[in-house]
């Protein structure tokens, strides 16, 4: 598997030595969540907060306690019984874990297996993982974006020391040099993997990879923490990540500079790891170009698989692909929200596992033993693996294959743990994103339904055209309407009566708000029917790279499937490929004309972290 090769990069030793003592810095009745709770009827259509719900469940319940909570690496749901593996993946990827569960409590407000942070979060900082190793320092700054999170919800001084400790060390343990007479720094500058595989041709992707992932978390905590210093060095960094080396497509007009746009040859979830780290930076300092050359190279990304549906190879690269589409839109490097939109409604929500029975269903057609794909093929190790209930205690969690838009086949029926810690952050940018509010003036992105201190969003799509806004303080609204809705056909009131449109570009604007008031749009849902071709093959291994190797061929007709969506929900496609998987798009329920309404909880958090 992809993880393998970082892995082997990383020498393992003794666990970190801290500042403090971990356990005053990780306090566990801290990390839970606060907030307002109250009753509400809502339309039960997609709820990122009820999926937020559901992803705790399956973080909190994948962990080994044998292991010190640590997360296991790998699901095989392609052998019958499923079971749960570390070999390999789990403890590099600890940090993905905590930070998407405590995003995942903030969202939903979910108390379900509470004290199971504390110790996750400790066992993570009792790791030999935690040592940074100054060739491949990844699986400290996954580790260190989850210690950030956990400090903006308890902001206490020992866990402060350890963040500024991880930080330091990052800075310490990195290579420096000069590039056009200016400094620099790296981690890894190994040669390129050119070796053909089932998930394609990897190209220069540890590099990438790692820089980017190093980028990120030293950015922010140059923000959070307030220490200038680590967006200096992480600027070192991003002179080296931007060298033309690095982004060189497999083909491009003669008269393209491929390297200018961000073109690259290689694998997507390492290339879009490193365009997170060089927009946060880019964003951080404010440097047009570098903004620029990140949306030339997201771009680019958008071509490959199906974009309308956000189906780009793997999990991780549709929660990259969802967290850039945001950040770029926030950034204002362009509005990038319809994709944002597309995405969390398709593909990132499919891929999230919610129905048992299906799970089930599929598990059962599946041979006797390990599944395909499994590289231990050994006797079971019970200190490491577990058959235990895999499916239930799974639900919540992402499966991998980003490929296949109508079937998961056998050999591609699991998961990595990556793609639910991409996942699970993705769903959680995209639920903060749906509705933002600063001095009283509030500002909606995405129809989906949420709950805010300052504007409750409930969203009858895709049914019906119809979302309504219930104020509580906010004195201003505007809301990004999606492209497909007919401007002129659409109907707002407030408090029942008319109001007139006042459109800023794609934003119905409303002033002088107060308090209890309530909008409602209604609007046509325009229903479509849409053709993609697809050249990757429903009997291949996922695709993680833009080049499939010297030896791949398409198939001489590439599939083409017949999308129907209501406005930018995929409803149905057609064909329905056969055999052995988990079926996808099973979403006949939503063609029904007329939402359906369902009593719930709804929860407001009192904090709300950066993401």
């Amino acid at each position: 598997m992809r993880t393998l090769a970082l892995i082997l990069l990383v020498t393992l030793s003794s666990a970190a030595a801290w500042p403090v003592e971990p356990g005053n810095a990780i306090r566990g009745d801290a990390l839970k969540p606060r907030g307002e709770r109250y009753e509400a009827t809502v339309p039960d259509t997609l709820d990122l907060a009820e999926r937020g719900r559901l992803a705790v469940h399956g973080l909190t319940s994948f962990l080994n306690p044998a292991a010190d909570y640590a997360p296991y690496g790998h699901v095989y749901f392609n052998g019958n019984p499923a079971y749960m593996s570390d070999m390999p993946g789990g403890p590099p990827n600890w940090g993905k874990i905590a930070e998407a569960l405590l995003m995942a409590r903030v969202m939903s407000g979910s108390e379900e297996n509470g004290g199971v942070d504390e110790k996750t979060f400790k066992g993570m900082l009792a790791s030999p993982w935690m040592t940074v190793n100054p060739a491949a320092p990844t699986p400290v700054s996954v580790a260190m974006l989850a210690l950030m999170t956990a400090w903006q919800l308890d902001p206490n001084a020992d866990l402060k020391r350890i963040i500024d400790e991880v930080a330091e060390t990052h800075v310490r343990v990195a290579q420096s040099g000069e590039l056009d007479s200016k400094p620099c720094a790296w981690y890894y500058d190994g040669p390129s993997d050119d070796k053909a595989t089932a998930l394609g041709v990897n190209g220069l992707w540890l590099s990438v990879f790692i820089q980017g992932r190093a980028i990120r978390p030293l950015v922010e905590w140059s923000t959070l923490g307030g220490d200038r210093k680590y967006a200096d060095f992480s600027e070192r960094l991003t002179r080296f990540l931007v060298q033309p080396k690095f982004w060189t497509p497999e083909a491009a007009p003669k008269v393209v500079c491929g390297s200018d746009h961000g073109q690259f040859c290689g694998h997507h979830h390492s290339y879009t790891q490193a365009l997170l780290g060089l927009l946060w930076q880019a964003d951080a300092v404010n440097d047009a170009r570098l903004k620029a050359f990140v949306r030339d190279s997201y771009e680019y990304m958008r071509t490959f698989g199906i974009a309308r549906i956000g189906l780009f190879g793997e999990g991780c690269t549709t929660g990259d692909m969802t967290l850039l589409a945001i950040k770029l839109s926030d950034a204002g490097v362009g509005d990038y929200w319809e994709d944002a939109d597309q995405y969390a409604r398709n593909h990132l929500a499919e891929l999230q596992i919610t129905d048992a029975d299906a799970m089930k269903k599929a598990v059962a057609q599946m041979p006797d033993g390990r599944g395909k794909n499994d590289t231990t093929q050994g006797a079971f190790d019970p200190k490491n693996e577990s058959q235990d209930n895999v499916i239930e205690r799974n639900l919540g969690t992402f499966l991998s294959d980003s490929t296949h838009p109508a079937l998961i086949p056998e050999s591609n029926f699991l998961y990595t743990i990556c793609c639910t810690g991409n996942c699970t952050r993705a769903l959680y940018a995209a639920w903060e994103s749906i509705i933002r509010c600063t001095d009283g003036a509030a500002q909606v992105n995405l129809l989906l339904n949420r709950a805010s201190a300052w504007v409750d969003v409930d969203s009858c799509l895709p049914h019906e055209g119809k979302v309504v806004l219930r104020n509580k303080t906010a004195r201003k609204l505007s809301v990004r309407m999606p492209r497909w809705v007919d401007k002129k056909a659409l109907l707002a009131t407030v408090n029942g009566q008319p109001a007139p449109a006042c459109w800023v570009g794609q934003y119905l604007v409303f002033d002088a708000l107060n308090a209890k008031d309530e909008i409602v749009l209604t609007f046509p849902v325009v229903e479509s029917t849409e053709t993609y071709t697809l050249k990757w093959k429903q009997t291949e291994f996922w695709k993680e790279s833009t080049y499939p190797g010297p030896s791949w061929e398409p198939l001489p007709e590439p599939a083409r499937y017949t999308c129907q969506f209501r406005g930018n929900t995929l409803v149905d496609i057609s064909p329905r490929d056969e055999g052995v998987g988990l079926p996808l798009y099973q979403r006949d329920s939503l063609k029904a004309p007329t939402a359906p309404m369902r009593g719930v909880t709804r929860f407001v958090a009192a904090t709300v972290p950066q993401w």
